[in-house]
């Protein structure tokens, strides 16, 4: 008897690995020779990843990049407390006229804060020689904006300005970045910007309080008159360097599939008169328990039917196992295939971080991304070219 159970045990043993070894072969069977950029970067136009620049400059993670992608977005380094940093540096305004700066005609105060771009740049270098697209992220957002700047005198301690004041110091701040990058000799590898970060869900909360932004400017809604600025001087921006039809402008938020409704409304707002906005950026940070994949592709219907261009911009999916994370990517990279099949202008995919050990939501063990770590891809990232290849061959 005990050698019987003892060659039932192997028995099943076997036949455990063979099934188990048949759904792995299965998975990969239908991507052969696919890969993330010459399935999805060939027909959505963008197809990328959240880096930092430390990644970039090694080698060995740069070759994986270009392997798999075709454009990057910076994690943080372009982000407004990165260029400002955490205290100013003040400059007179003849000086940072001498930089390049842009300064406003309505500016009345006779300082600005001086803008690092070390960083950016080497970005921008590393990235148009080898052949990079950058998605110029972000402009505007009450998060990581240090506070003096909303301060009289840059002052950590000053009292908020008027929105006439912010007004002009935002106009400085966004024509100059926006310039320096495309009068650069590497900045035509920037194709969209992210204008303004989550404006419908900057409300002051217990863990997040009000920001400058909400302070000077006032409570959320779908008419508001500053976000309209900020992407009436981005645009004057790229209509200047003559970009309008080369670089997109976008309102990016999370949650957008709960927010559409009010996402299509500031869009039609800010657009009223002149097209300033192109679309929104879908962050698309989602879990296996929300959102549903009918629900999330009636969000990117809503967009289409409102004609605005779509990148899915920050797209990661947690979930208690890989299998269950791998049925959940398939399922709503269908629906984006799906969506853009029936006409949506979806223009770009990014995934936000190259693998799980870097991603932002590691510390709660969600396991997010298609590799687990930088070269082992996991069930999601071939379920994720099953979906294209489903759709479209």
């Amino acid at each position: 008897m005990k050698k019987l159970l003892k060659h039932l045990r192997m028995v099943i043993l076997v036949i455990a690995i063979a099934i188990s070894s048949f759904g792995v072969s299965q998975a990969k069977a239908a991507t052969t020779n696919q890969t993330l950029l010459n399935t999805y970067g060939g027909n959505f136009g963008r197809v990328g990843s959240c880096v930092t620049l430390a990644q970039l400059q090694d080698p060995a993670t740069l070759s994986v990049i270009k392997q798999r992608y075709n454009s990057i977005t910076l994690e943080n380094e372009m982000k407004p407390d990165a260029l400002l940093g955490l205290s100013p540096t003040l400059i007179t305004v003849s000086q940072a006229k001498a930089l390049g700066y842009y300064i406003p005609s309505n500016y009345t105060e006779t300082t600005v804060p001086k803008i690092d771009f070390t960083n950016v740049d080497k970005v921008l270098q590393i990235c148009y020689k080898n052949g990079l697209g950058v998605r110029g992220h972000t402009l505007i957002w009450h998060s990581q904006t240090p506070p003096w700047l909303f301060n009289t005198r840059y002052s950590s301690s000053g009292s908020y300005v008027s929105s006439t004041v912010m007004d002009a110091r935002m106009e400085f701040y966004i024509k100059t970045v926006m310039s320096h990058v495309h009068s650069s000799n590497y900045g035509s590898v920037v194709y969209a910007w992210d204008v303004v970060n989550e404006y419908l869900h900057s409300l002051p909360t217990p863990a997040l309080p009000a920001s400058g932004w909400f302070k000077i400017y006032g409570n959320i809604t779908t008419s508001p008159q500053y976000v309209k600025n900020a992407f009436r001087y981005a645009y004057e921006t790229t209509s200047h360097f003559g970009l309008t039809n080369k670089v997109s402008l976008f309102y990016n938020d999370y949650n957008e599939y709960m927010e559409s409704s009010n996402i299509i409304k500031m869009i039609n707002y800010i657009n009223s008169g002149t097209r300033y906005c192109n679309g929104i950026g879908c962050q698309s940070h989602l879990s296996t328990s929300f959102p549903s994949v009918d629900y999330y592709k009636s969000a990117l219907q809503a967009f289409m039917n409102a004609g605005l261009e779509i990148q899915i911009t920050e797209l990661d999916a947690g979930a208690p196992t890989e299998t269950e994370q791998a049925a959940y990517s398939y399922n709503i990279m269908k629906a984006i295939c799906d969506v853009k099949k029936s006409g949506a202008n979806i223009t770009g995919i990014t995934w936000w971080g190259l693998s799980d050990n870097v991603s932002w939501r590691k510390k709660n063990n969600d396991n997010p991304l298609l590799f687990s770590t930088l070269y082992v891809p996991k069930a999601s990232y071939y379920r994720t070219l099953d979906a294209y290849t489903n759709v479209f061959n």
